[in-house]
């Protein structure tokens, strides 16, 4: 790995993340309403008296410089709805729980795609095999609260076997869990057997057969490597929607975490949240992508940075 290279991935991730903040405080300011107009028969006085206080009553000019030099100290400011919590705090008790939820729901995705898809792969003609490749298209546009509806009304209700909210026992994670890999493991297995078809075509292939090479050395060193390079690219949004939580899936099943949190401070017009969660998801997405750019030349030796 080049060092010039990696410098300018860093450099240019910083510079997304200072247009992301940037454009999302701006944004906000610029939408119609405020904070505090949702509030019912606020007096015009203490209206005026909260706003100087949060220093809304400033230039916009004069209020994004005092964020961004905020922010630079890692201080992402009060909040608007929760009086006498700061943002920092809010993020610090919501992140755990879609840490857990979303590193689980990850691990259990990437496992359960690349086995089903060499599952599929080695029993093209067999039954299972088509219905679960039919099955993959349906689950892919299946929405995560119909799928979470579900599988609390089979588990939790008839069955009466797994929580059907909180996250008080280990059992607690399972349907979340489930929830919210149904949709990624049917997509990820499904462009890893394209990509594995694709590969039958490709002369490396070709001449391995020719060769007499053991089935099982082509599947492992010929198919399923040179299938990974699409799966890991498409590996990294995914991550990112999961570790920093899913609405849906926390609102199922009752989960305080940051995608909840994200939602209800949209509602709330709570500007110091929702710039708070954006540059979280922001950071977090960058840094997947970034990591998984650097695993490509581990994958396939052909790819080098300059």
């Amino acid at each position: 790995m080049k060092i010039r290279y990696f410098l300018t991935k860093i450099i240019s991730s910083l510079l997304v993340i200072f247009i992301v903040i940037s454009a999302t405080f701006l944004l906000l300011r610029v939408l119609p309403g405020g904070p505090f107009d949702s509030e019912k028969r606020l007096p015009p006085k203490v209206k005026i008296n909260i706003e100087k206080k949060y220093k809304l009553d400033q230039p916009l000019l004069k209020q994004y410089l005092h964020y961004m030099k905020s922010t630079s100290k890692l201080d992402l400011g009060p909040s608007y709805f929760y009086p006498g919590k700061s943002v920092n705090e809010i993020i610090k008790k919501s992140l755990p729980y879609s840490l857990k939820v979303g590193i689980l729901s990850l691990i259990f995705t990437i496992i359960s795609s690349i086995f089903l898809a060499k599952y599929i792969y080695n029993n093209k003609n067999h039954f299972l095999a088509k219905f679960l490749t039919n099955s993959l298209y349906l689950a892919v546009g299946t929405p995560t609260f119909l799928i979470g509806a579900l599988l609390i009304m089979f588990f939790s209700v008839n069955l009466r076997i797994l929580p059907a909210a909180l996250l008080e026992t280990p059992l607690s994670y399972v349907l979340p869990v489930l929830t919210l890999s149904i949709p990624s493991i049917s997509f990820l297995s499904k462009l890893m057997i394209e990509s594995m078809n694709d590969v039958e075509n490709t002369m490396y292939y070709r001449n391995a057969k020719l060769n007499n090479i053991k089935s099982e050395v082509v599947l492992k060193y010929y198919i399923i490597r040179n299938s990974l390079v699409p799966f890991v690219t498409a590996i990294g949004p995914i991550s990112a929607f999961m570790i920093t939580g899913s609405f849906v899936v926390e609102s199922i099943f009752s989960i305080p975490g940051m995608g909840k949190m994200f939602i209800l401070s949209i509602i709330n017009r709570d500007y110091p949240i929702v710039c708070g969660l954006t540059i979280v998801y922001t950071i977090v997405l960058i840094s997947i992508n970034m990591l998984i750019d650097f695993t490509y030349p581990l994958i396939d030796k052909r790819i080098k940075y300059e």
